[in-house]
């Protein structure tokens, strides 16, 4: 998985999913397209005349699926892409995003998933 997806004060070789999905970039990226632009700076800012996405959809708490979204719009946003498609170079973004949701579903009882949704 691309290595901003971690926070990586937490990164353990051993633990593959310690860490994961908790990267600085993949929640300014969340956030900006959930809860707004300038939360994406500060958390509990609201600045725009436009009802964030989030609250939009009635998003009360971060979901799998939303999470995904962020990280494939982030990698996009790292690539050197110029257009949308599902493969840049040799990764596939549609595979990219089906794997950040198992990860979630797959599981949804593990330990991880509980303590990464409650960490968002």
């Amino acid at each position: 998985l691309p290595a901003f997806l971690y926070d990586e004060s937490m990164l353990d070789p051993t633990r593959k999913r310690q860490g994961c999905l908790r990267g600085y970039y993949l929640k300014r990226v969340f956030r900006h397209i959930f809860t707004g632009p300038t939360s994406a700076i500060l958390a509990n800012a609201h600045k725009g005349t436009k009802a964030p996405k989030g609250r939009m959809h009635g998003m009360t708490s971060p979901l799998p699926r939303a999470i995904a979204y962020a990280a494939v719009q982030a990698y996009f946003q790292l690539s050197s892409a110029t257009q949308w498609r599902q493969q840049i170079e040799d990764f596939d973004v549609v595979l990219f995003y089906d794997r950040v949701v198992d990860m979630f579903e797959g599981n949804p009882n593990a330990q991880w998933v509980e303590e990464t949704l409650n960490h968002w």
